[in-house]
């Protein structure tokens, strides 16, 4: 019943119908009223307005026919709720003046020659339970509408981290890449030897690049993290990449809260290296680590050219995006006596409360 809740309203339906039938039987008349009001809860969910408009005309010729009140107008009420949860703002505020309108007219009729004490006592009652249930139905949907909204946004920030992580796996091997068959190319004739070795870089390269998005995709099948515990050893290996170009410092020990952010902006920064500082250029990433911060510097002697971008701006935002996540700040760009920067600061503590945020949110 709970995959199926109209198995449940049809059971509902069914014993109200029962209830009602019993306390007006041998009244066929109030028989016959009551079967339809309490059929409609049957298609409230998904006919919510058929439904209050079917009990709506069953509670109005009950109020016109029957004496007193009959046990299937609690219909009504849930009908009143179903409208205002499963229905527009405008639907739900017409079936809410309608129902007061009966929550008034009733007690004129149905206590008909009582003081108008009892009368205004009554209409008031009334009128207050239908109130209480379309605030109810009206709390129920607001709560629905937020979590639906919150759902979403997890989902764009899943779909944002997804793109991330494909942009820094394949720019990055790319980059490589290219710039190494660049090279190759013009050594094919003159030094076969040495255009054999960067084949292999490249073949290499292109397996780790096709191992991390196979592990990417394992990740999101198993419903886990997209983040790891890459540190030192991960950075290395990623500084050691790029050959004699590419020099490391690191001071301090990578606390693994910070080990996959740092990992991912010194590949991003090596990845606007290789596009554009140029075939001579050299870079320099040191990374120190103490008990408050972790910072991040990545400076090349290339031309200066804003490796801001990769054409669509994707590069430094990822960056940005990460750093931010984590508390933490970063600056880029060229530098007076040459070259480019990349300088990042991540506050060591607003570290780990991401670490444990990413880890509850994420897929």
């Amino acid at each position: 019943m709970v995959n199926r809740p109209w198995i449940a309203d049809t059971v509902w339906a069914a014993v109200l119908a029962v209830l009602s039938v019993y306390s007006s039987f041998p009244n066929i008349t109030a028989c016959l009223l009551a079967l339809p009001l309490c059929a409609s809860l049957a298609i409230r969910r998904t006919f919510p307005v058929v439904a209050f408009a079917v009990g709506a005309v069953s509670a109005a010729a009950q109020t016109w026919l029957l004496p007193h009140v009959n046990v299937s107008a609690a219909a009504v009420l849930v009908m009143v709720y179903s409208l205002r949860r499963w229905s527009g703002r405008t639907l739900g505020l017409i079936g809410l003046g309608t129902a007061l309108v009966w929550a008034v007219i009733a007690p004129l009729i149905w206590l008909h020659g009582s003081s108008a004490k009892d009368i205004a006592t009554t209409a008031l009652s009334y009128s207050l339970i239908v109130l209480t249930v379309y605030g109810f139905g009206l709390r129920v949907r607001e709560r629905e509408e937020a979590a639906l909204m919150a759902a979403r946004a997890e989902a764009a920030e899943e779909r944002s981290e997804i793109a991330r992580e494909v942009h820094d796996i394949v720019a990055h091997s790319l980059s490589l890449i290219a710039v190494q068959a660049e090279g190759g190319r013009s050594l094919v004739s003159r030094r076969p030897d040495r255009a054999a070795e960067i084949l292999d870089v490249i073949a290499d390269e292109s397996r780790k690049a096709l191992n991390e998005i196979r592990e990417m995709v394992s990740v999101l099948r198993r419903g886990g993290l997209l983040e790891d515990q890459r540190g030192s050893a991960g950075i290395r290996e990623l500084v050691e990449r790029i050959g004699d170009r590419a020099t490391l410092t690191v001071t301090g020990e990578i606390n693994p809260a910070l080990g996959f952010t740092t990992y991912r902006v010194i590949q991003e920064a090596l990845t606007n290296f290789l596009r554009h500082a140029g075939p001579k250029a050299t870079v320099d990433v040191q990374v120190a680590v103490d008990a408050e911060k972790a910072e991040i510097t990545v400076r090349d002697n290339g031309n200066g050219t804003a490796a801001a971008t990769d054409g669509k701006g994707h590069g430094l935002t990822t960056m940005h995006e990460r750093i931010q996540a984590h508390g933490g700040t970063m600056t880029a760009g060229p530098q007076r006596d040459g070259g480019y920067q990349v300088h990042a600061v991540i506050p060591v503590g607003a570290s780990k409360d991401a670490a444990l945020l990413s880890g509850a949110g994420m897929l």
